[in-house]
């Protein structure tokens, strides 16, 4: 793939690593240096110019790597210059691979989830001019001494048959494990144990601040056991005991009886959510005979003794003698 500027003074190696920054690599002593910023611009367009053969190539609706998508991720690319040919003395490219790591949650053997954290094969493409020639797994070679893994612990995102046929072929890659996202790995895979993510500035500043200070840790404050909560009674339901207390009548009408059978008609209850306690039944009215009647049972006071003792008109015996007898015997005195 050519390009109107010189690809071979701008990447300077056969085998060119670029990160998210798509910074120019170091030059050659004794090369002129042009400006910096064209320089990225000259980088940002191979890579666009790579995405969108790649995508042609693969039949996408759109290209997947592009510089603005390089960018905003921590994604490398792996570009191959044609170091033979020098047309136009500008130099050409080959192709490119694209790597990068992302948690993925994969099924092993056993359909079980497993999450994990692998180097996943984004994107690869060689030219259609040069294929066949060795270059694609020169490319992919060169990546895995460069990232230190092997070809089973890598992940495949949506890997075409061209791509499916070439790790077999090179790295006898054969069998898969059935998962349910766009990614494909083969036997093998949990063979080894992934690296996980690397801790954060945050936490390895904290783990070593606390490493180098002395200071004792204050131990953990133990807090009471929380009370059990009971059953929370509506407050119309709620026993008040000033109320269940019978207040009793003074004497003598506490000694009148008591309606044996309840009334006909009971009060009404009231209407409003939860009804109030029930009182006690109120005592009845007094008649007027029956007052009169206890009022004669009751013992005499001293006072009146003392009265019925001092008069002249004789003992009660004879009072009540004298009382009985017939009114016309009484005419006669």
């Amino acid at each position: 793939m050519e390009f109107p500027f010189d690809v071979d003074a701008l990447l300077p190696e056969r085998i060119t690593v670029l990160d998210q920054h798509l910074r120019p690599p170091a030059r050659r002593p004794g090369t002129t240096t042009p400006a910096r910023v064209d320089l990225q611009q000259q980088i940002m367009t191979i890579v666009d110019e790579l995405g969108k053969a790649s995508a042609k190539a693969q039949h996408l609706p759109a290209p997947i790597t592009s510089a603005s998508r390089m960018q905003s991720n921590r994604h490398v690319i792996y570009v191959l210059k044609d170091t033979s040919a020098r047309p136009a003395g500008k130099g050409a490219i080959i192709g490119f691979l694209k790597v990068g790591y992302k948690k993925l949650f994969v099924l092993d053997d056993r359909e079980a989830h497993n999450e994990v954290e692998p180097l996943c094969i984004l994107d690869f493409y060689i030219h259609e001019s040069l294929q066949r020639h060795g270059h694609g797994q020169e490319l992919f070679q060169y990546m895995l001494q460069k990232e230190r893994v092997e070809p089973h612990q890598l992940a495949i995102d949506r890997p075409s048959q061209k791509l499916l046929k070439f790790l077999n072929k090179h790295y006898n890659l054969e069998t898969t494990v059935p998962q349910v996202n766009n990614f494909v790995i083969f036997e093998g895979f949990f063979a080894h144990q992934h690296r996980p993510p690397a801790p954060s500035l945050r936490a390895t500043r904290h783990s070593r601040a606390a490493a180098l200070d002395p200071t004792p840790a204050a131990p953990a404050r133990k807090l009471p056991p929380k009370r059990a909560e009971g059953e929370i009674k509506p407050y119309s339901s709620s026993d008040r005991e000033f109320l269940k207390v019978a207040v009793e009548p003074p004497w003598p009408l506490n000694r009148a009886p008591r309606r044996a059978t309840p009334p006909t008609h009971p009060p009404p209850r009231s209407s409003s959510l939860g009804n109030s306690p029930d009182r006690g039944p109120l005592r009845p009215f007094v008649p007027e005979q029956e007052l009169l009647r206890s009022l004669r049972l009751c013992p005499p006071h001293p006072t009146a003794r003392l009265l019925l003792a001092t008069d002249p008109g004789g003992s009660p015996a004879q009072r009540r003698r004298t009382s009985s007898l017939p009114r016309s015997d009484e005419s006669r005195y």
